[in-house]
């Protein structure tokens, strides 16, 4: 018993007991997003139609999602850490109190970011897949981990604003 249980969990492992969504889904039979209430997720929202004047960091745009997101936060009890809107995506820094209240809080905002950067009512539904793909989730360990990923969201903001100059970053391997 205790050996197929390693084995299972070993599988599970490679299977991205951490990460998921994104391209990481690409050619990969579904499985479980792991979900922790325990210890922080960086969540990743990307969209190819948040560009231009479609884009995130337009002004009355940006405010609308920012306040959409901490009223969700708050209504799902989702802890947010750290928020960075980059034009075309957004980062989140998350800790949410169960599976249940980070589905809801992430079905919220997709739909509702979707239609507030559209500018599509309620019922009337544009034939668009706005999302380029399901939102990215990184389990995080508290300490270094969680600080790093903290900094990375804040130099996509301060390079979002323009404070500082975009430095281009490797690109993550899918292997």
């Amino acid at each position: 018993m205790y050996h197929m249980k390693q084995a299972f969990l070993a599988n599970f492992q490679k299977l991205g007991e951490k990460e998921f969504g994104g391209v990481l889904l690409r050619g990969h039979a579904r499985i479980a997003r792991p979900v922790s209430h325990k210890r922080a997720m960086h969540l990743v929202m990307r969209s190819s139609h948040a560009k231009a004047t479609n884009s995130f960091l337009r002004i009355e745009r940006a405010k609308r999602i920012e306040k959409l997101i901490f009223k969700q936060a708050k209504e799902f009890g989702v802890r947010v850490y750290r928020y960075a809107n980059s034009g075309n995506h957004l980062h989140l820094l998350i800790l949410p109190r169960s599976r249940l209240a980070f589905n809801q809080f992430v079905k919220t905002i997709s739909g509702l970011i979707a239609r507030i950067t559209l500018c599509s009512e309620r019922g009337s539904a544009k034939a668009v897949q706005f999302w380029d793909a399901r939102p990215y989730t990184k389990i995080l360990e508290w300490g270094r981990e969680f600080i790093n990923v903290g900094k990375y969201i804040l130099q996509n903001k301060l390079e979002a604003i323009g404070f500082i100059v975009y430095r281009p970053r490797k690109a993550k391997s899918t292997a």
